[in-house]
């Protein structure tokens, strides 16, 4: 009855994404009209939720405002659901890593038929597992990792002179121009890195007398508990399938054989396994590529990318469409390739992390040439190319040092992208630009030439460079 009542009292429209026919609640329905199965989800395209839901009367009832209120929030949460659906990118991040503690060493007693009191047999712990990291092309974002890493504890020793199994290394996989640093963990983790307390395991009912007693006492092992650590780490890992340790696993505790003496024939106690190593690192993602695209917001950045290689960023006609790099591939009729990066566009403030410009800048840092994408249809294009070359200046001075190249896109759009043309070259004699449409990938070959003979350029300074070294 609840439903019927709200059937006739409630009036409103929505249109299925299972079909295009409007339909309207009604006890019957014409053959033009179709009825959504109820287990069906119905996502309304239109931004305005509250037309959808419209009551005639507001002077109806306490329990029907509450039923319609209770069918508007179930219209209403699937669509939110895909709103707030975002990206997993993440160039930057800090994680806690701990080596597998070592397995205890094992306090146990040879006992047999005519032997009740044989001689110790434990066994020893195993060693605890290492963590590596993995440079990994197939890898983009930092965004998949834990925020906590530990890798398997070794197995502890049992009695017959059992040794404990060794615990399995963990391997993490990072994207390749990850650099990993070592920085100072914070309050929480403190008492991670502090030693044990008791670094040995006693017989059952025999921890007093070995810690009180100085009969006993004088037989236990003086060296004091520790955590291996190292000095702090910094790392690059710009290699696909480099692989480096990050921290080592415990080594495991010994046995009671081990502690056998002259004057202690039957030792009751073992060590522990050693704590494994402790870091707390920063991650951070820079991206490597021969060529990195620099530009304004809307500058034609994407388009160009799109028109060049085989990545498919998102383009749209507004500001900061992209919003994490991408990296694309450029090849050639001859089989060679190179890689381009596109990054978010700058604005002016960006050395200052004004709209995340410390995040996109960073990806920039490792390009062997910079690719400036000015929008050459704009009154002042020239004004542009001084904001970007400001900011990089700003957040790194040898940047503006490197090899460049300006793309002049949107150069079809009107006879004032020809005026600025000639005025960017009288003004910048000795850069290289080329006008270009990357929407119609007109002058794309040329572009591309250009910045293959600058990458190839650069990287052979590089080679030589290499040898002189060595």
């Amino acid at each position: 009855m609840l439903r019927l009542a709200l059937a006739k009292r409630i009036n409103f429209r929505h249109v299925s994404r299972y079909s295009t026919t409007v339909t309207t609640p009604s006890l019957t329905t014409t053959p033009e009209e179709t009825i959504i199965p109820p287990h069906e989800p119905v996502l309304p395209q239109d931004e305005d939720l509250e037309d959808k839901v419209a009551v005639e009367d507001s002077n109806e009832p306490e329990e029907e405002k509450e039923a319609v209120e209770e069918l508007s929030r179930r219209i209403r949460s699937p669509l939110h659901k895909l709103r707030d659906k975002g990206s997993n990118f993440s160039d930057f991040k800090r994680i806690l890593v701990i080596g597998g503690a070592g397995g205890d060493g094992c306090v146990s007693f040879l006992r047999e038929k005519y032997r009740p009191k044989g001689p110790p047999n434990g066994g020893n712990g195993g060693r605890g597992g290492s963590v590596f990291f993995e440079a990994s092309k197939d890898e983009t974002s930092l965004g998949a990792l834990k925020l906590k890493y530990m890798a398997e504890k070794g197995g502890n020793g049992k009695g017959a002179l059992m040794h404990g199994q060794y615990g399995k290394d963990l391997t993490l996989k990072v994207p390749v121009g990850t650099v990993v640093r070592e920085i100072d963990p914070p309050l929480r983790y403190a008492r991670l890195f502090e030693p044990q307390d008791d670094p040995l395991v006693h017989y059952p009912g025999w921890q007093e007398k070995n810690t009180t007693d100085a009969k006993y006492k004088r037989h236990l092992p003086r060296d004091k508990p520790e955590i291996i650590q190292m000095e702090k780490i910094t790392l690059d890992l710009d290699k696909n399938k480099e692989v480096q340790l990050i921290c080592k696993g415990g080594e495991g505790g010994v046995g009671n054989p081990h502690f056998v003496t002259s004057n202690n024939r039957s030792p009751k106690f073992a060590k522990r396994g050693q704590q494994g190593q402790v870091r707390y690192l920063e991650l951070e993602l820079k991206t490597l590529a021969d060529a990195g695209l620099v530009g304004l917001p809307n500058a034609g950045k994407s388009t160009f990318l799109r028109a060049v290689s085989n990545a498919h960023p998102k383009v749209a006609p507004y500001p900061f469409t992209t919003l994490n790099p991408y990296i694309g591939t450029i090849d050639f009729s001859d089989f060679y390739q190179l890689t381009v990066a596109d990054i978010p566009g700058l604005i002016a403030g960006a050395h200052k992390n004004v709209g995340l410009g410390h995040s996109f800048l960073r990806h920039v840092e490792r390009s062997k040439v910079l690719v400036y994408v000015i929008d050459l249809a704009k009154e002042n294009p020239w004004s542009d190319f001084e904001t970007l070359k400001k900011e990089l200046e700003l957040y790194r001075s040898e940047l503006t040092q490197r090899t460049s190249l300006i793309i002049a896109n949107k150069a079809d759009i009107s006879e004032r992208a020809k005026k600025n043309y000639a005025e960017f070259q009288q003004r910048y004699p000795n850069l290289e630009i080329v006008p270009i449409s990357a929407k119609y990938k007109k002058n794309i070959t040329k572009a591309t030439s250009l910045i293959r003979k600058l990458v190839e350029e650069q990287k052979q300074i590089e080679k030589e460079l290499r040898l002189k070294e060595e």
